[in-house]
């Protein structure tokens, strides 16, 4: 019932008077006055009418019956804590506090009532209804201003709550660039001391430059993405826009990531159409995004795995997808797979390196480009598609 004390509607004054013709008269003297009542048959009907307004009950107290009383104190009892239903009672002509007493304990002190005696004079009568409405008004008022500071707790709240989030991704963003610019940086300076007392054969000496190479190269990438993340935050970035062949620069990045992936035992197909024909963009950029994404799909898939590129037109699109029987994505991180520093496993033991910036820049090179990118999987284990549409009329 708690529910239907809350919702608002016109104000009315609902008249539960069963003998004679007491409830018409006063329904007539309230309406003389310019106050909207409605005549109630029985505590059912009342509790039914209360559920689309707000307003007061006037009771005669030939109404209470002990079931019908029963009704109305459990609908009094599920009120929330502003409201303070108004009751007029009209009682017969007595002991005035001992039928206040008996109209409390009746109602369960869960309802504001007002005693008034019979014969009963219409402007008294009148009064006390102005009176009656006016206190429910200012109790919906007073829920309406419950209900706004519950909000802005709501949105403080959340706002606290986000705030604690992006303070967490930080943490654990710059405990990840510690870890990976520590990482090649140890091996580097490792070799190099190694090397400065002298390598013990050719074997050793081009073993600890390659090392020393490869490392050095994967701290050029984490530079590279900072500094590309940077400029797409500060809207700095700019593409050096010409005509490109999209077949070329796909498979451009496909031979790039190759040798890792035979490294792998991994299987790297592709499949591209040779007629999607020149567009305008910027090609070292669009070769970056294809790069990030076989990049990513080979670390994520297991040995002996398979990653498959397609090339192909739709409609007024180039569609580029890339297919892998890697490790999969969760449901629950599938909206958050582009999102910047955001990673799946972001704890410093986690088996793949990288700081999750890839996957945010290839959405916003992309996008850039007027394109956009999708990615899908069935789950994890179960591998993982990730799709790039370019219009071809306009790049």
């Amino acid at each position: 019932m708690e529910t239907a004390i809350l919702e608002a509607g016109d104000e009315s004054i609902l008249v539960l008077a069963p003998l004679g013709r007491d409830a018409e008269l006063a329904s007539a003297a309230l309406g003389t006055a310019g106050f909207q009542s409605e005549i109630c048959r029985d505590f059912s009907e009342v509790m039914e009418k209360l559920s689309t307004m707000r307003g007061a009950v006037l009771l005669a107290e030939e109404a209470i019956t002990p079931g019908g009383m029963e009704q109305f104190a459990a609908l009094l009892r599920t009120q929330p804590a502003w409201s303070d239903l108004p009751v007029i009672l009209l009682t017969s002509s007595g002991n005035v506090a001992d039928a206040n007493s008996a109209a409390w304990e009746r109602f369960g002190q869960r309802a504001n009532v007002t005693l008034l005696e019979r014969p009963l004079r219409v402007v008294t009568l009148c009064s006390t209804a102005r009176v009656a409405l006016r206190a429910r008004r200012r109790q919906y008022e007073v829920r309406d201003l419950l209900e706004q500071r519950e909000e802005v707790l709501a949105s403080e709240r959340a706002a606290r709550a986000e705030a604690e989030r992006a303070g967490r991704m930080k943490d654990e963003f710059l405990a990840t660039l510690s870890h990976e610019l520590r990482t090649p940086l140890n091996a580097i300076v490792g070799w190099c001391t190694l090397l400065q007392g002298g390598p013990t054969d050719d074997a050793e000496l081009a073993q600890g430059l390659e090392t020393i190479e490869r490392n050095a190269r994967a701290q050029t990438r984490i530079i590279e993405d900072l500094l590309d993340m940077s400029r797409i935050i500060s809207g700095k970035i700019r593409l050096e826009v010409g005509p490109c062949d999209l077949e070329e620069i796909v498979q451009a990045a496909v031979d790039t990531v190759r040798p890792a992936a035979e490294a792998k035992g991994i299987t790297l197909r592709a499949i591209l159409d040779s007629r999607i024909g020149p567009l305008s963009g910027d090609p070292n950029r669009l070769q970056q995004v294809f790069w990030n994404l076989l990049t990513n799909a080979i670390k994520f898939t297991p040995k002996g795995g398979t990653v498959k590129v397609t090339l192909q037109r739709v409609h007024s699109q180039a569609e580029i997808s890339i297919v892998d029987t890697g490790n999969g994505i969760q449901a629950e991180f599938l909206p958050f797979v582009f999102d910047r520093f955001r990673q799946a496993d972001s704890s410093s033991t986690r088996r793949h390196g990288g700081l999750g910036l890839g996957l945010a820049i290839v959405k916003q090179l992309v996008e850039l480009h007027g394109g956009s990118v999708a990615a899908r999987s069935a789950g994890p284990g179960r591998g993982a598609t990730f799709a790039v549409a370019l219009p071809v009329s306009t790049l």
